[in-house]
């Protein structure tokens, strides 16, 4: 059925069918003009530009409403009983009236947001723009569910293609705004709790040292507990490792035996060692235990961040001036903490105290809302993103919110989105060496093109690479090269692969020779640790291979792996897969 056929349906009933055709041509212009000024005015709020973002709206308003005035009246609504004819009528009908809603209740009310509200100011939140912001964006929500429900009343069946094509345009628009509104309405659900609003919270932050590498990241040698109260964020206690009872006898919590036989019972015995697993909630209950032990505070939550990723936030804020003479900068703030200080500070003490300065010098900045907020974002998303920054809340409805999250620190319990293998780094040449350490991963599979019944294979190979030149062994400080159990300059790994979820482990070959090692499952998944050594200038090609079952589904092949102070060059080669997130 063509659009003139509905037309001369419309004549064909007379003069008030004539009329009705009229104003459905004039309605669909109205329609077709407001259509790119909605796009234009989300664009204008996404770039900030409220101001032109206003205008936009006020003219998109202008045709939304012309649009339903045009189509809502009785004789419309009569005429959507004619055979043929109606059922469009009331398609048109009801486009015209959810973009008018969509207007008033989604795009206009989107001007009004912005981020600025979730930034401190002199070391507060204001709650009370906090909860303005999850009060617009609720009604955002009801909102676009009202017109997704609408959108789902009308029978696509008897339209006709432009009318068809109108309605799903607009479903379509609707159904990608459904998954972006979702996770910020929980998210401004539970921050006025998370920052205190219901009774103070503790949130323990450890900063891990990289230059001496643990699953996660690297030694956990400064730790803040930082308390907010209504908003208010102060710092409560600071310490380092070595405030706490290490080489205890037994661990300080009975330990997950499959933990336990991968990195033996050290990991709860000493608090620099409680970051060995790739799993950041498990690390989260072996620091809490230890804290509770040696300070009893209350800890909500615990945050883990890397002096990598201080470089990304500073480039947001700009240097911080510390109180013992030095400045950090984004290019120069994870070289000064991880390498610099043990040059300039011999004594360890003096080197917490330098730790000590830093932490709460950035973290003053931080909470003084400095810094361009789009800047902060970007620098935090990344940080996520690469597994600097990852975060373990103790409330149930938190931990509910962002399970599944890259900021847990946590892998994939399935291979369904992802089929995630992993390769991570714990440091035992006791020292600082792992700042010149590079690591390089290349990761394949045949998941996808191997035939029918047949179990696909994922390979991983770490490249490791110690950039220390022979010449600049002699230069090293002390407590950057100890010497204590290897000599000056080498580096001692154990590196630890992770093979899918489910896989069998086949083998292992060291700079192409079979190395025999024993599998064990970890986190639902096959994992094998190797020992290797790089002396000076030296690069080791380790490789790992896994099976996986025939005819499982397996989502796109990911790699995960120890965040290092170099960056990784990450490889992924999966013929016929999509690419992954």
């Amino acid at each position: 059925m063509t659009l003139g056929v509905i037309v001369l349906a419309l004549v064909g009933v007379g003069f008030a069918g004539a009329q009705i055709a009229e104003r459905g041509f004039a309605a669909k212009d109205e329609l077709e003009q407001a259509i790119p000024l909605a796009k234009q005015a989300q664009q204008q709020v996404l770039a900030g530009d409220q101001e032109a973002a206003i205008a936009t709206v006020a003219e998109l308003r202008t045709h939304a409403a012309t649009a339903r005035e045009l189509t809502d009246d009785p004789t419309w609504r009569a005429f959507e009983w004619v055979p043929t004819v109606g059922a469009n009528l009331q398609a048109v009908r009801i486009t015209a009236a959810s973009v008018e809603e969509l207007v008033d209740g989604v795009v206009e009310p989107a001007t009004t947001l912005s981020i600025e509200a979730l930034k401190p100011v002199d070391g507060a939140i204001d709650l009370a723009a906090l909860t303005q912001l999850s009060d617009t964006v609720d009604g955002v929500a009801d909102t676009i569910g009202h017109v997704s429900a609408e959108l789902d009343t009308v029978d696509r069946e008897p339209l006709i293609g432009p009318v068809r094509d109108g309605i799903d345009q607009l479903d379509g628009a609707v159904g990608e705004l459904e998954p972006m509104i979702g996770p910020a309405q929980q998210a401004l659900a539970v921050l006025p709790g998370a920052l205190g609003a219901d009774g103070p919270r503790n949130y323990l932050v450890l900063f891990q040292n990289v230059a001496e590498a643990r699953g996660t990241g690297g030694n956990p040698a400064a730790l803040l507990l930082v308390n907010v109260t209504d908003g208010r964020i102060s710092i409560g206690r600071q310490a380092s490792s070595s405030d706490f009872q290490n080489g205890r006898a037994e661990p300080i919590i009975a330990l997950d035996p499959q933990t336990e036989a991968l990195y033996g019972d050290k990991i709860g015995r000493y608090m620099m060692d409680v970051t060995l697993t790739p799993d950041f909630p498990e690390t989260s209950e072996l620091i809490r235990a230890f804290w509770a032990e040696s300070f009893g505070d209350q800890v909500d939550g615990v945050v883990s961040f890397d002096p990598v990723a201080l470089g990304y936030l500073l480039g947001a804020t700009g240097p911080v001036q510390l109180p013992t003479g030095e400045k950090l900068t984004k290019d120069n703030a994870a070289s000064m903490v991880l390498n610099e200080v043990y040059s300039t500070y011999s004594e360890p003490e003096d080197q917490d105290a330098f730790f000590a300065a830093a932490a709460a010098s950035v973290f003053k900045v931080l909470t003084s809302g400095s810094g361009d907020t789009d800047a902060l974002i970007e620098a935090l998303t990344r940080a996520i993103d690469e597994d600097r920054l990852m975060y373990v809340p103790s409330d149930e409805g938190e931990a509910e919110y962002i399970s599944g999250s890259r900021i847990t620190g946590t892998l994939p319990s399935g291979n369904d989105d992802a089929s995630v293998v992993g390769v991570y780094v714990n440091d035992v040449t006791q020292g600082k060496m792992d700042y010149y350490l590079q690591l390089d991963v290349d990761a394949s599979t045949d998941a996808c093109t191997v035939a029918d019944g047949t179990a696909p294979t994922f390979t991983t190979t770490a490249t490791v690479t110690n950039t220390v030149q022979p010449d600049q062994v002699d230069g090293l400080a002390e407590y950057v090269a100890t010497g204590k159990y290897f000599p000056r300059g080498h580096i001692s790994t154990d590196l630890v692969f992770y093979g899918p979820v489910g896989a069998t482990f086949q083998q292992l070959t060291a700079d192409g020779k079979p190395v025999t090692v024993t599998p064990l499952e970890h986190l639902g998944r096959p994992a094998v640790k190797v020992n290797i050594r790089n002396v000076p200038a030296s690069t080791r090609v380790i490789e790992a291979t896994f099976t996986g079952a025939p005819d499982e589904a397996y989502g796109p092949l990911a790699v995960r792996h120890t965040p290092l102070v170099r960056t990784s060059e990450i490889t992924v080669d999966a013929p016929g897969c999509d690419a992954a997130d």
